[in-house]
């Protein structure tokens, strides 16, 4: 059974074995509930699995000093999930810079996120993926979505064109994004952004062979890759 929690409010504790008619929460779980905000025995505490989109009620059973006891009451399909499919294809960058902006990618309704290696990409950049479930499992306890954000890790720049054959392209000098339907659609398809720095000429080449479209926002500034990242997907709400 694996738990994950962290202090501050929560609309519910992650469980990845809810759904079963009694569990025990241990650990950081234990901690929040019982003695942080001192749950009693016969109070009820609501769980996910982020799995099923099923809301679970658990009544407190019993309380020990390390564990808790809990028995299933009731359960109800109750999905809080993003309106519509987005999916962000994004360079990566510093993990630090990439944790950091997770909760609030989740947060926003990104549905998938690619990540893979630029030429600027910081060297030897090791992302770990049991630390980024972490992350998203904590977000969603906080702001209550059912579903986590999809991750995955390529190789570079030419396998995620592969892959995504009909993802645009966020760059300097693009077609600007004016409106949260048109931003909705391309979010859709996906769309890829640079590291710091952007893309170097040899990976703009590269996209201008396959003539991606290319998109830019109303700024009149430099933004930081996670600016970028978020602000797009901001866009399309």
């Amino acid at each position: 059974m694996q738990i994950y929690a962290k202090s501050g409010l929560m609309q519910f504790v992650f469980v990845e074995s809810c759904g079963e008619k009694i569990l025990t929460l241990e650990g950081e779980a234990f901690a929040h509930i019982c003695c942080a905000r001192r749950a009693k025995v016969g109070q009820t505490q609501s769980v996910r699995n982020l799995r099923d989109d099923r809301l679970y009620t658990y009544a407190i059973a019993s309380i020990t000093r390390k564990n808790a006891t809990l028995r299933l009451e009731s359960s109800q399909i109750l999905p809080k999930i993003p309106p519509y499919f987005s999916h962000i294809i994004w360079a990566i960058i510093s993990p630090q810079s990439i944790y950091k902006t997770l909760p609030s990618l989740n947060e926003l309704g990104l549905s998938k996120l690619s990540l893979f290696f630029s030429r600027f990409s910081q060297g030897g950049a090791k992302i770990d993926t049991e630390r980024i479930k972490r992350i998203l499992v904590e977000s969603c306890e906080q702001c209550g979505r059912s579903n986590l954000c999809e991750v995955e890790i390529l190789g570079d720049l030419d396998l995620a064109l592969e892959r995504y054959k009909e993802a645009s392209v966020l760059d300097f000098g693009g077609e600007m994004l004016h409106s949260s339907a048109q931003t909705r659609g391309i979010l859709q398809n996906g769309i890829i952004i640079g590291a710091e720095g952007g893309f170097s000429n040899e990976e703009r080449e590269v996209l201008k062979s396959q003539n991606r479209k290319i998109y830019g926002v109303e700024s009149g500034l430099i933004l930081r890759s996670t600016t970028a990242t978020m602000g797009v997907l901001a866009k399309g709400l």
